[in-house]
């Protein structure tokens, strides 16, 4: 996975644009973070919160997704399998932004239509007319489409297949166009029913091969969210529904009270990685741990671990540790380079599982869907059930490190004694930060507060400590910190929201029903069935991002582990797991390329470097799997 290159010497307008675009999703965050700690504040103090807080929290999301989702078009940094290249690769990468610029002319045009179809005039945000806040999905994706053909390249060819896109899109969406004619005049006119009429038959009978070219686009360049949102407008059209259902989707499940943490959390782990404080969290563990054979290698997996559970994005903390921590291991470590890349590539995403992970939250979302009341799962359970299993991946990490560490004498090591003044003395500049996932998992495990006011909470402390507090980021290099945040955020979630709509429709059309029942047909023994899941989602983890995978593959997977009486949440963990396995699974895992593009080493080379600790997280995922009691204790 990649994300873009970064866009060349922008004009002054698109300049202009980006400002506006960042002020914009930082006014949104800001929304998003007073809301919720004003509502808990007064809640607390008074018994009685701000009554329109949650509805401001939730649309204010909506607002950062897509104009965060627009700055990433600017910058070129939504999330890709592949990546545009020269020569008959130009060709090939053409296709790529003629998909990507389909897809969101398509989607423009769906979602203008929702505005005006989907939500009354009357309808108010506290005093925001809700049609007027829904506005910037239309717009934004206007502009993605803009900065689409922008930044297709520089021959002309190239621009006008891009260019073609508008109309391909605008094909696609004629269904779309004729409702929202319907709503502005009354009527649609018979040549524009016609042509809605031929697109959809001609898509009916062309579904599959179209929707294998769309997968064809994501080796070149499309971004993931495109194709996954382009094949569910094929979906949509194809079967006669409403293609406004895409964007209705997105927009339900973006103000969904959980989802706005996922952002908030985001935001946090930039704004650490952005100050250094990465560099103060390896300082710690290196000297609570490094005193000891293996030491180093401990230090190093905590260290991803802290980090990786804030940044919830896989291969995040490889790119912003990597080099600090392959530094330590091999310098004082005494490990070679090849197990520190391994080490560090392994444990890239080592925190997904640990509160308050953007995984778990993505998959307890969607997950709620799809179990009843009686199953007894929520977000917090889910939480609680993750936890054992990932304090024992990163125990086997931390072993596997040690194991592999060599064995040195004292003079050769320059070892020491534990000293515990040296251990304060580097924990004193760190205590501010390492306080964060401390407080966050006490409130919520406490109840005390949900994921969004821990998130508002840990963004708006981060932000205090570490420029009024550690004079790290001024404003200005705080503006620039979120200008970085903001298109990894956008590009996340808009994977989620595109996925959703897929996902809606699978779920509408009865196909995990289907699937249930051919699976059960085939397979009777339980414990092949969960041999089998675990192939299965080792090779989604490695074709697919860790949001698409969880909103378009777990609703075929949940019903089928309920029917061979898999505990929800043991299911949730296992799904995680596998995708965690799956992204450092040779030779297309995400991981490994992320590393490769870290370390400046081919990815063969990545290969053999991560293979034992792929064993051992191997080994810890079939405990997890056939031990339900380990993630079910605290049930």
């Amino acid at each position: 996975m990649s994300e873009l290159a970064a866009p060349p010497e922008a004009g002054r307008l698109v300049r202009g644009l980006r400002r506006a675009l960042i002020a914009l999703a930082a006014l949104a965050v800001a929304t998003i973070i007073a809301m919720p700690i004003l509502d808990l504040a007064l809640a607390r103090l008074f018994w009685k919160g701000i009554a329109p807080a949650g509805a401001i929290a939730d649309h204010a999301t909506l607002v950062l997704a897509f104009a965060a989702a627009a700055l990433a078009s600017i910058d070129r940094r939504h999330i890709a399998l592949g990546a545009s290249g020269g020569g008959f690769r130009a060709a090939l990468s053409s296709f790529g932004d003629l998909v990507s610029v389909s897809t969101q002319a398509c989607l423009f045009w769906a979602s203008f239509s929702l505005v005006f179809t989907g939500f009354d005039a009357s309808a108010r945000v506290w005093i925001i007319p809700t049609r007027a806040i829904v506005a910037v999905m239309p717009l934004c994706l206007a502009l993605m489409a803009a900065f689409s053909i922008r930044s297709s390249g520089t021959a002309a060819w190239r621009k006008a297949v891009a260019a073609l896109g508008l109309i391909v899109g605008s094909l696609l969406a004629s269904s779309a166009i004729g409702n929202l004619t319907q709503a502005a005049f009354g009527q649609v006119p018979a040549n524009l029913a016609g042509l809605a009429a031929g697109v959809r038959s001609f898509v009916a009978a062309y579904g599959l091969p179209l929707g294998i070219l769309l997968a064809l686009a994501l080796p070149f360049g499309a971004p993931i969210f495109t194709v996954l949102a382009g094949i569910a407008a094929l979906l949509f059209v194809g079967s006669g529904s409403f293609l406004e259902l895409a964007p209705s989707e997105a927009y339900s499940l973006l103000r969904g009270g959980s989802i706005s943490a996922l952002p908030l959390f985001g935001i946090a782990g930039v704004l650490l990685a952005e100050s250094g404080a990465g560099k103060r969290f390896v300082a710690v563990f290196r000297e609570l741990c490094g005193w000891f054979r293996g030491g180093e290698a401990i230090a190093a997996v905590l260290a991803c671990a802290v980090f990786s559970t804030f940044t919830g994005i896989n291969g995040v903390t490889i790119v912003a540790l990597g080099g600090i921590l392959a530094t330590v291991l091999t310098e004082s470590g005494g490990l070679s380079e090849e197990r520190s890349r391994g080490l560090i590539t392994a444990s890239g995403d080592i925190g997904l599982l640990i509160p308050p992970s953007a995984a778990v939250i993505v998959y307890g979302v969607n997950a709620q869907f799809l179990y009843g009341p009686s199953d007894g799962f929520t977000i917090v359970a889910l939480f609680k059930g993750a936890l054992v299993p990932g304090l024992i991946l990163i125990a086997a990490m931390c072993g596997i490190g040690v194991f592999l560490s060599p064995r040195r004498d004292k003079a050769e090591r320059g070892a020491r004694a534990f000293e515990p003044r040296a251990a304060l003395a580097s924990l004193k500049p760190a205590a501010l930060e390492l306080a964060v996932p401390v407080a966050a998992i006490a409130l919520y495990f406490t109840g005390f507060a949900g994921l969004r006011e821990i998130g508002a909470l840990a963004v708006l402390y981060i932000a205090v400590v570490e420029s009024l507090v550690k004079r790290e980021l001024g404003p200005r290099k705080l503006f620039t910190a979120l200008g970085k945040a903001f298109p990894i955020v956008g590009g996340t979630l808009m994977i989620i929201a595109a996925a959703r709509g897929l996902s809606f429709y699978l779920i509408d059309a009865d196909l995990p029903a289907a699937f249930t029942s051919w699976v059960q047909a085939h397979v009777d023994s339980r414990f092949l069935f969960l041999l089998l899941l675990n192939l299965f989602l080792v090779a989604v983890g490695c074709l697919m991002d860790i949001f698409s995978a969880i909103l378009v593959v777990s609703p075929f997977l949940i019903p089928l582990a309920s029917a061979y009486g898999v505990p929800p949440v043991q299911f949730g963990v296992i799904f995680i797991m596998n995708l965690l396995l799956g992204f450092l699974t040779p030779t297309v895992g995400m991981n490994i390329f992320l590393a490769s593009y870290t370390f400046r080493k081919p990815v063969p080379r990545i290969v053999r470097d991560v293979l034992p600790y792929l064993a051992a997280q191997a080994a810890v995922l079939l405990l997890v799997t056939y031990v339900p009691a380990l993630s079910t204790i605290f049930r």
